[in-house]
């Protein structure tokens, strides 16, 4: 008897493994499909942010594709045109991009402050950059000999930052660009096996290190061995950390799509042995949107999206810190963005740029504190909200600039910033709706929620009061909507936006 249970166990145990086998992601499109797009947390979680941080915050002007701009010397784009001149003019052509990683020391990083003052702007997922497009790797890599903890600071920029993050509820991210690595650096476009690219700059004299440890760094190798160390990069990060979401950039579309498809194998076959729920971006096509996160870069959507989506927005001028610009986001802007996103089932992000020191931009920091002020009073109007019936109302127009870069990636820009009083974004949670004024209208005006007569108009009301203020708020629901009316003394943080919370019967 004992020896027909024990024959049992070890047959159930055998089927369980055969089946556990099974499950496993393989690196094919129809199997990396059955992986959740947007976990529940992800989509909860609505602001994120990182940071551009890396050798090319040394020269502190042109942002961070200076390594690039200073060897193209016949840029048309208004975008780093004149960044040739300048290094010619402030450093001579015989400093190179590795030259500045020496200067690279990073002596006033401390992930802990950092990760504080993300944590108080309202960010629930945090995260660092691991590689911008110059192939300089943020961690201690084996696969790339041009990191972090080796050079320049001497610090495992990732590992300090994930330790901080993880003693938190919060999740951790890592930011990856390096799929453009390859073309980044200008270079003959037939001197290897590339995909074209309207960025490949091909010039008859290179004039960045070329041979033997340069070519790592340079992005000057084969194209396959340039689709190993991508693929080898990313399992450092997710054997060591493995990311509760690794972002993307758009430069993954030239990497062989084998090599991806191997990635997100990898990615999703760790993170089910650690039983996490993890994410990963597209922009563009590069991964299929089944299987990852759209990502429209300082954009938003025409609409209500049936999908989980995620936006990225600077906070400081640009994406690298450049001192020529020392502006930062509006905070008040920056709500009236957030909610704008959020009402159409979208996720935010916001990218720091710090100095090269270690030192985050006053301008920046107050920016942050801004922002964090708003959603400690108002957070519950945007953290685990899903859409209402409509995003809102409104006379701002969003449109989209034919002129832009980023059409190909639905990218409608124009009119964010102009969000105002005017306008209005719904969110909801449960019998709750939350109708976000983008600004402040002034004491006892009254507004329309025009959906109360459309879509939403078969809704039956129970009470109508406003976060932040403890008077009574005065509504009643006609033909045209619900009518409220805004409180006589402005709510803290008001001149961002104010909320008006709608209890449903």
């Amino acid at each position: 008897m004992k020896q027909k249970f024990k024959s049992t166990i070890v047959a159930f145990i055998a089927t369980v493994t055969l089946t556990n086998a099974q499950e496993k992601f393989k690196p094919e499109w129809e199997s990396l499909k059955k992986h959740k797009v947007a976990p529940e947390w992800f989509a909860d979680a609505k602001l994120g942010v990182y940071f551009h941080w890396g050798v090319y915050t040394i020269p502190e002007n042109g942002n961070e594709w200076y390594g690039r701009f200073m060897y193209e010397y016949d840029r048309k784009k208004s975008w780093g045109k004149g960044i040739y001149e300048y290094h010619t003019e402030t450093y001579g052509r015989k400093k190179q991009y590795h030259d500045f990683i020496p200067e690279f020391k990073g002596e006033k990083f401390n992930a802990k402050m950092w990760v504080d003052m993300f944590e108080n702007m309202g960010a629930k997922f945090i995260g660092s950059i691991a590689e911008h497009h110059d192939g300089f790797s943020m961690w201690g890599s084996k696969v790339n000999p041009w990191n972090a903890k080796d050079m320049g600071p001497k610090i495992d920029v990732v590992k300090e930052m994930s330790i901080e993050v993880k003693k938190r509820d919060l999740k951790f991210m890592t930011t990856f660009h390096h799929g453009f690595h390859m073309m980044f650096y200008p270079k003959k476009e037939n001197s290897v096996l590339r995909p074209a690219s309207q960025h490949i700059a091909a010039y008859d004299k290179l004039e960045f290190p070329q041979g033997g440890k340069f070519d790592i760094l340079y992005g000057n190798m084969p194209y396959k061995a340039e689709c190993d160390i991508w693929l080898g990069k990313l399992n450092e990060v997710i054997d060591t950390y493995c990311p509760d979401y690794i972002w993307m950039d758009f430069g993954q579309g030239f990497v062989q799509e084998d090599y991806r498809q191997q990635f997100l194998a990898d990615y999703f076959n760790k993170a089910a042995e650690l039983k996490k729920d993890v994410v990963v971006n597209t922009k563009g096509d590069f991964f299929p949107t089944d299987i990852a996160v759209v990502n429209v870069e300082r954009a938003t959507m025409e609409d209500i999206t049936p999908f989980v989506w995620v936006t990225d927005f600077q906070i400081g001028s640009s994406w690298g810190f450049d001192k020529s610009k020392r502006v930062a986001i509006n905070p008040q802007k920056a709500i009236r963005i957030l909610a704008e996103v959020v009402s159409k089932n979208g996720v935010m992000i916001l990218a720091a740029a710090p100095m090269a020191d270690g030192t985050m931009p006053e301008e920046q920091v107050q920016a942050m504190a801004g922002i964090g002020a708003w959603l400690k009073l108002y957070g519950e109007a945007i953290y685990k909200t899903r859409p209402f019936v409509e995003f809102g109302q409104g006379p701002t127009k969003l449109k989209r600039n034919p002129n832009d870069d980023w059409n190909a990636y639905g990218s409608i820009k124009e009119g964010l910033q102009n969000l105002n009083a005017k306008d209005i974004r719904y969110t909801k949670i449960g019998n709750t709706v939350y109708a976000i004024q983008l600004g402040w209208p002034g004491a006892s005006n009254a507004i329309t929620l025009e959906t109360f007569a459309g879509k939403a108009k078969d809704f039956n009301i129970k009470s109508v009061s406003v976060l932040g203020s403890k008077e009574k708020i005065n509504w009643k629901k006609t033909a045209q909507g619900l009518v409220v009316t805004s409180p006589k003394n402005k709510p803290a943080e008001g001149d961002a936006a104010i909320v008006y919370k709608i209890n449903l019967k």
